[in-house]
């Protein structure tokens, strides 16, 4: 074996990590809330929180944790955002239709 070797499987060891570095990076997510068409809150879903949301119609109790929202309860009668289950993919949402409520994943540098 001789140095040119030791340097060629050295650079080679050393690249095959690059990849890694991309694929380690996670896009920033936040979930925008709206009521009725109207705008009502931004969330970082890397930040965990229990918050309640009030609306005209009812009200929502809704969850931020690991990287996703989810509702955890609502005064609605068929409870189909609770049944939603947790959300934390770009393009996902939870709409709860009797409150006029929305939650949508965004990544945050959109």
């Amino acid at each position: 074996m001789k140095i040119f070797d030791i340097f060629l499987i050295t650079i080679l060891f050393v690249v095959s990590f690059i990849p890694l570095a991309f694929l380690s990076q996670t896009n920033a997510k936040r979930a925008v809330i709206t009521i009725d068409n109207e705008p009502y809150k931004s969330v970082d879903l890397s930040v965990d929180d229990i918050f309640q949301i009030k609306t005209p119609k009812g009200a929502n109790t809704v969850e931020v944790k690991n990287n996703s929202i989810s509702v955890i309860k609502a005064d609605c009668k068929d409870e189909i955002c609770v049944k939603s289950g947790a959300i934390g993919k770009s393009g996902e949402v939870i709409a709860c239709l009797p409150h006029k409520l929305l939650i949508e994943i965004e990544d945050k540098d959109d």
